[in-house]
């Protein structure tokens, strides 16, 4: 496949763990006969998933983009790996925590006041990490594609939002939700250009 065939399939994925991860997380039940077993896919989404589609799409962005606004697809690439870390990360927590608490029923760790505050505000934070390094990303590789007039004005917009408000999760954690939505927007709608089009021989075509 070509490396925007590339980057299209991997941004479909992303879409794919914004919306399934963060749905089973709030929905899931571990009682249930499956529960283990979907909160282990929405770690291996929001983790390993997430984490390579971001880091593949950006990559493939800075690719196409080339000399037109490198030093921002650079940056862009780089603050896309730390993201990636960050958010790896807190599949990582979560997954660790989650099975050894199930792996020590008789320490009663759920119902630990300490245990659930130390959690709570691990995972929190680190989410906070990800989340904004990837604002950064969003508004670079945003910005570089403004330039380089590799996407439409809208998407390049949905971009600059989508960052600005990921910067300020780690203040208004509600904000999580919406910088999801309009990532699985801006991922399906660029997996599709990506997918479909030539947009490197449209981007150095001016």
């Amino acid at each position: 496949m070509t490396i925007n065939k590339w980057g299209g399939l991997a941004s479909f994925l992303l879409a794919v763990a914004f919306v399934a991860a963060p749905l089973i997380y709030l929905t899931g039940n571990l009682r249930d006969a499956v529960g283990v077993f979907a909160y282990d896919l929405a770690d291996f989404l929001y983790g390993p998933i997430l984490s390579a589609c971001l880091i593949v799409v950006t990559y493939v962005l800075r690719e196409i983009i080339g000399e037109r606004a490198f030093r921002r697809a650079d940056l862009g690439l780089l603050a896309a790996v730390l993201s990636a870390a960050g958010m790896a990360a807190v599949a990582f927590i979560r997954a660790s925590n989650r099975h050894y608490h199930l792996n020590h029923p008789e320490l009663d760790l759920e119902n630990s006041t300490t245990v659930l505050i130390v959690w709570t505000t691990l995972v929190t934070s680190v989410n906070a990490i990800g989340f904004h390094f990837l604002g950064w990303a969003f508004v670079l590789i945003g910005s570089a594609s403004w330039t380089s007039h590799l996407f439409p004005r809208l998407l390049n917009g949905f971009y600059f939002l989508a960052g600005v408000s990921s910067l300020f999760v780690y203040l208004f954690p509600e904000l999580e939700g919406f910088v999801l939505l309009l990532g699985t927007i801006m991922s399906v709608w660029q997996g599709i250009l990506l997918w479909k089009y030539d947009i490197r021989k449209n981007t150095h075509a001016g």
